[in-house]
């Protein structure tokens, strides 16, 4: 684990340490789990959420006892799958693995199926996942500086590729456009590799993608890496500056999280809880998530709560302050 590793490990558990709020592993109640376990992902195979979820449903699943099945369920930029597990049974056997995506879709879509807020427990944080901005190599682009010069010589604009309306991806891209006044044309995909896919094929010219998702295509040669989205540089990558080093007040990142259905009891949500902070203390599971570049980091159900709290209200004011260029849908 890198120093910045293990200094964001840190900042994000502080809150849970200092409140005294941290939950230590337990015994599951009677009767749980007493089947299958599944990681519904409510993005399409290949994405970091995805990535993640099959790095550590092995081990959740040796520390539950039963099989755990990540199941991609990917559509109308994250509620399809969202939805699913809203309608699913309050036990504890169907859970949401989602990022930031779940704090976006309130402000980017209405008459939501769901409330993300009465529908939902917060169980916990996964992580932290540093994004990418990304070009096809073709583009005479190697900077977030000549990508505003190159976007505004294009007529109409620069095409980017996102995995959907409403995704992470999407509403980076687009708040960047907003921010840099960079005209931009979205142009959404069912998932992250095919948007990627695209970009490196030409038919789009940039995107915002998780350093998961997108590291093959990189080291292929097949897209340039030339900015991340945090709002400072990341050891983990010393050779991408952050975008606000050409666009201030510029900051974005995706994080991961756990949620179980509303009604499901407290003793299951709280056994779920202890289940993925253990699963998320092994060594090899710490490992195997760090080579994606993701960032492990838990959180008591309380701070998880406040965190998903802030998102919410954080891309409501993006959105309402961007007009035009985040227009419901």
């Amino acid at each position: 684990m890198t120093r910045w590793q293990q200094w964001i490990s840190a900042a994000l558990g502080c809150g849970a340490a200092c409140l005294g709020m941290a939950t230590s592993a337990q015994a599951a109640p009677a009767g749980y789990p007493k089947g299958p376990v599944t990681l519904v992902v409510p993005t399409g195979p290949g994405g970091g959420t995805d990535l993640a979820a099959r790095a550590f449903s092995e081990r959740l699943s040796a520390i539950l006892g039963q099989p755990v099945v990540v199941d991609n369920r990917a559509g109308a930029g994250g509620i399809i799958g969202t939805q699913d597990v809203a309608k699913s049974k309050p036990d504890g056997h169907t859970l949401l693995i989602s990022s930031n995506q779940f704090g976006i879709l309130p402000a980017v879509q209405d008459n939501l199926p769901f409330d993300p807020a009465k529908d939902f427990i917060p169980v916990t944080s996964i992580g932290l996942i540093p994004t990418l901005v990304l070009v096809n190599p073709s583009l005479p682009v190697r900077s977030v500086a000549e990508l505003i010069d190159y976007a505004h010589k294009q007529p109409g604009g620069v095409q980017y590729a996102s995995a959907g309306i409403g995704s992470p991806n999407h509403l980076f891209a687009a708040m960047f456009g907003s921010m840099a006044d960079v005209p931009m044309m979205h142009v959404p995909f069912r998932g992250a590799s095919p948007a990627l896919v695209a970009v490196a094929g030409g038919q789009t010219a940039v995107a915002f993608a998780s350093q998961p998702a997108s590291q093959s295509f990189v080291a292929a040669g097949k897209l340039r890496a030339i900015a991340v989205t945090s709002a400072r540089r990341l050891p983990s990558l010393p050779d991408l500056p952050p975008v606000s080093d050409s666009v201030p007040g510029y900051d974005a990142d995706i994080w991961l999280g756990v949620w179980a259905v509303a009604g499901t009891p407290d003793a299951v949500v709280d056994a779920v809880h202890a289940a993925f902070e253990e699963t998320l203390k092994d060594p090899r599971v710490i490992d195997s998530l760090g080579k994606m570049g993701i960032v492990v980091a838990t959180r008591s159900r309380q701070d998880f709560t406040a965190m998903v709290e802030r998102e919410i209200a954080k891309w409501a004011r993006v959105v309402a302050e961007a007009g035009d260029g985040f227009q419901k849908q």
